[in-house]
């Protein structure tokens, strides 16, 4: 009899145990399925190549136009997304200008084409833009690195604050992933037009200096494009907290 008690004993603090462990699980479970999101057809990213057409941009001591290198970038960071189930949207995905139609002069058409550029963004609002342009600083070349900026102001400060958070996350990736001695920190930027009144998370990325022969080398390197890419890609990834399908390499592989 009392054999029989102790058994039924131990079976009812196994059971209640067992219960006690689903209970405390299933809140986690629930967690660990918030945590992380799918990538779903209403997802969407607008990658702006910066500058095309009439509008070069900056400019190596080689002669080798920032424009083209954008584009170059933008595309490898577009099938990263893509392959991952984003919704992409280029704003331009050949070497053209979006105001080369318009009349006037060249200032003119470069300020149609940032206007242009801005109502694509501000019709889609997409859950990130990452507008993708390289720098140039002739007075010193010896400075490179990549350096990103978000938008500066009050006027939607949930915007702001989440392109910031966006900003510091991909400038953090690109720091860790290029690791080429640089330690920058995402910086706010006013004065830019695509930049003004955002009506969604938004950054623009400058990868490196033409300015610094070395950069621009490695900057015309499909390898090294790649690498940005996937580093930028990385932050938008840790942004939005979404899954990805795959491992992204942004080891250093030239």
């Amino acid at each position: 009899m009392r054999v029989n008690n102790k058994m039924n004993k131990l079976k009812y603090i196994v059971c209640l145990a067992t219960i006690c462990f689903i209970i405390a699980a299933v809140p986690m479970y629930n967690d660990v399925l918030k945590s992380v999101e799918k990538i779903t057809s209403a997802d969407v990213i607008v990658i702006d190549p910066g500058h095309g057409g009439l509008d070069g941009g900056a400019e190596s001591a080689g002669g080798v136009s920032e424009k083209n290198i954008n584009l170059a970038i933008a595309k490898e960071l577009e099938a990263l997304a893509k392959a991952d189930g984003w919704n992409v949207v280029m704003t331009r995905d050949e070497d053209i200008s979006l105001g080369e139609k318009a009349k006037g002069s060249i200032r003119s058409k470069k300020t149609k084409d940032l206007l242009e550029r801005k109502r694509i963004i501000s019709e889609i609002k997409p859950t990130a833009t990452v507008s993708i342009h390289l720098n140039s600083f002739k007075e010193d070349r010896s400075v490179h690195g990549a350096q990103v900026f978000y938008p500066a102001g009050s006027e939607k400060e949930s915007v702001i604050s989440e392109s910031k958070r966006l900003a510091e996350i991909v400038q953090g990736s690109l720091t860790k992933g290029i690791a080429d001695g640089t330690d920058r920190t995402a910086l706010s930027k006013s004065g830019v037009l695509i930049l003004k009144n955002p009506s969604s998370p938004i950054i623009i990325v400058e990868c490196g200096f033409l300015s610094n022969k070395a950069e621009a080398d490695l900057l015309q390197s499909k390898e090294y494009q790649k690498k940005i890419a996937a580093c930028v890609y990385e932050g938008i990834m840790t942004f939005s907290n979404k899954e990805v399908k795959k491992d992204i390499k942004i080891r250093d592989s030239l």
